[in-house]
């Protein structure tokens, strides 16, 4: 079976450093700038804290009808950040996504540096091609089953 950095798509991870005085303003700016659905938020020596998704601005900032620019960055991530290991399998992933409730698992190497990202998305790309793949194999033995 494939490793979660095997099928993470190869997009930019954004991140911000915390106590930068950044805001859910200035957040949401990067991410439509950077077309990302997440921020990563790191410390000062770039550990990663948590993150900040769309669906964070949505539930913490514009449902509570609050002025992005007056809430901090820190004040609406989602913390702790909940991370996989580079060579776990994508059945483990899929799990810790499903525990969680979450559709974005930030991938780490074994000294804790960030690699990638693994979201939903990822998952269903791979699992779309291993079903076309299984199909178009299994396509091309049809004419064994009309011999029988």
């Amino acid at each position: 079976m494939s490793t979660v950095s095997e099928i993470a798509s190869n997009k930019e991870i954004v991140t911000i450093t915390s106590d930068t005085g950044k805001s859910a303003y200035d957040v949401a700016v990067l991410m439509k700038n950077k077309k990302v659905g997440s921020v990563i938020v790191m410390d000062k020596e770039s550990r990663p804290l948590g993150i900040i998704t769309e669906r964070d601005m949505v539930k913490r900032v514009c449902l509570k009808d609050l002025a992005t620019s007056r809430i901090k960055a820190e004040e609406i991530m989602s913390s702790p950040l909940i991370t996989i290991m580079s060579y776990d399998s994508i059945d483990s992933a899929s799990t810790v996504m499903t525990k969680n409730k979450i559709k974005r698992l930030v991938i780490l190497e074994a000294d804790n540096r960030i690699t990638g990202m693994l979201s939903v998305s990822d998952i269903t790309k791979y699992l779309a091609k291993i079903l076309l793949d299984n199909y178009n194999r299994y396509k091309s033995l049809r004419f064994a089953i009309d011999l029988a």
